[in-house]
């Protein structure tokens, strides 16, 4: 990909540097020109761009997140594409990610690692309630701000990928050393695979590496599947058994025996917090202990012994015939089941339709739906929005089929627009996905020119998004005409009040003489009275003024 900094994206982001490399994209620190401060834009590399299936996944996924707010997860501000570039735009963060932080340390110390992990559990806690899941948990995608903050990103990319995207992607490899059992298979995943990705993340930062690790992506993989961790607390007899029950209860390889979700993990980490050397794994928690041995390790094992001798010959034969019945038994009944019982059904296309619709129709196809979450939409209340697995996905009849239901128009507080101008106030309004309505032009004596004096709805009032705010701008003050009113043989004094009565302003004071008027009489005005002007008009009166001869002549006069 070609220098991008100092390119300008749909001339409003301007890239300054290059501040991350993925195996996706990369990212770079930018100038929002219109909010004027800095974001995060991260650009994917073309090899994705291309790939028209995964960019439409890419952006559903990326639009869903972009809903998400949360002091934990770094927000998304823009998802868009220019001149062949697809990006996203989301918060600038200062700092570093949790991977950098663990290898500064080392290890971390537990009580510092129950606190990074109770800010991503509330980040994944609050995703899962709106039905979006990460499926791409790591150390890499977890950020610590200058305040030692938690900033958890890159929801939306990993539901758009592959398998084929995590194992064949040099640069993204590092992933595979997160993937829950059920990504390493292939197979269906929830939510619960975040808490898998999760406990691994909390392994390393308690022992300093992952779980597992081996030469090739692929046997790191079968190891998720089938190898039996390590315990923290084996490796690390400083680690509190509280500390030690919740990592092993997130790495179950059967999603049914972990946490069902984050809220759960949340309550045990509080727990571990105010009393770590309690046990947190109750005898009803049935925690899986149990190694999974495929064909292909039984052949391995075999070819091991053979070549360490025929010792303990015996034993190990018998091992294996037990094992290889079992798994033939196992296999048997799986095939059989899957094979010559259930039928292949389907997912239909219920997308747009009520719950109570969707659900007949998945009833008439031998289908179990279940409600997996909520999701703000444009679809009205209770409409489903998306379904795991998608339509036209091939399950077995009574197979439960997931569904994300629209929850109506997100709410959004519409934000004081009172004393802003008019450009500004558009700005404003864009931020909280709100438009401007209708413009009602009001003279003011208060606010200025084209500033805004009111607004409906009223600042604080829960609208839908798009929702149009009306507003009340400044004409500035109104303009009256007055008719200037006759100055002339009055005092200086006297001409002040008449000029104010009338809405005008005394302007320049000069001295003449009029032999015609007295002394201080106002002999001349600088607009004639009848003439009609703006209200506030300065006007200029010349005063007559006698000199010390004409004075006394005058006084003797009289």
């Amino acid at each position: 990909m070609k220098e991008l900094s100092g390119k300008i994206l749909n001339n409003r982001y301007i890239l300054l540097e290059k501040v991350g490399d993925g195996g996706m994209a990369l990212v770079f620190k930018a100038k929002d020109t219109l909010l004027n401060r800095f974001v995060a834009v991260k650009i994917l590399r073309p090899e994705f761009a291309n790939d028209t299936e995964f960019l439409s996944k890419f952006k559903r996924e990326s639009m869903a997140a972009a809903s998400l707010s949360h002091p934990n997860i770094v927000s998304i501000f823009d998802v868009g594409e220019n001149d062949g570039l697809n990006y996203i735009v989301m918060e600038y963060i200062k700092g570093k990610t949790l991977k950098d932080y663990i290898k500064e340390k080392g290890k971390i110390k537990y009580d510092e690692a129950l606190r990074i992990i109770l800010q991503i559990s509330q980040a994944l806690d609050h995703a899962h309630k709106n039905g979006v899941v990460h499926r791409d948990v790591k150390p890499h995608n977890i950020l610590i701000t200058e305040d030692n903050i938690i900033k958890v990103t890159d929801f939306g990319i990993a539901r758009a990928s592959t398998f084929n995207t995590v194992t064949n992607t040099g640069k993204v490899m590092g992933s595979v050393h997160y993937l829950s059992p059920e990504q390493a298979r292939g197979v269906y995943s929830d939510h619960r695979t975040d808490i898998y990705s999760l406990g691994v993340v909390f392994y390393e930062m308690l022992i300093g590496r992952p779980p597992y690790d081996a030469e090739s992506p692929i046997t790191i993989a079968i190891k998720h599947i089938q190898d039996e961790i390590e315990e923290p607390i084996k490796v690390d007899p400083n680690i509190p058994i509280a500390v030690n029950d919740i990592v092993v209860k997130m790495m179950q390889k059967d999603m049914t025996r972990r946490y069902q979700n984050a809220k759960e993990i949340i309550m045990d980490i509080n727990r571990a917090i105010n009393n770590p050397g309690i046990s947190l794994l109750n005898k009803g928690d049935d925690i899986e202990k149990t190694r999974i041995i495929s064909q292909e390790s039984i052949e391995d094992e075999l070819n091991k012994n053979k070549a360490k001798g025929k010792r303990n010959k015996k034993p190990l034969i018998i091992s294996i015939v037990i094992i290889l019945f079992l798994s033939i038994t196992a296999l048997g009944y799986f095939v059989f089941n899957k094979y010559f019982v259930i039928k292949d059904v389907k997912v239909p296309n219920v997308v747009g339709l009520s719950e109570e619709d969707a659900r007949k129709i998945f009833e008439s196809n031998k289908l179990i739906m279940e409600i997996e979450g909520t999701q703000s939409s444009d679809l009205p209340e209770g409409t489903v929005i998306s379904t795991i697995p998608e339509e036209g996905t091939t399950v077995k009849e009574n197979s439960v089929v997931k569904v994300i239901v629209s929850s109506g128009p997100k709410m959004v507080a519409v934000p004081d627009l009172k004393g802003l101008d008019l450009t500004y106030a558009e700005t404003l309004l864009r931020k909280y996905k709100l438009t401007l309505g209708n413009i009602e032009k009001q003279y003011s004596d208060e606010v200025q020119k084209g500033f805004i004096i009111d607004q409906n709805p009223l600042s604080g009032s829960e609208v839908k998004e798009g929702t149009a705010i009306d507003v009340i701008l400044s004409d500035g003050p109104q303009i009256k005409i007055v008719k200037v009113p006759n100055l002339l043989g009055m005092s200086l004094e006297q001409a002040k009040q008449t000029l104010k009565l009338s809405g005008l302003n005394l302007g320049i004071v000069n001295y003449g003489y009029d032999p015609n008027y007295k002394d201080g009489e106002i002999i001349l005005q600088s607009v004639v009275d009848g003439v009609e002007v703006r209200q506030g008009t300065l006007i200029n009166v010349t005063v007559n003024k006698l000199d010390d001869n004409l004075q006394q002549q005058e006084n003797d006069n009289q």
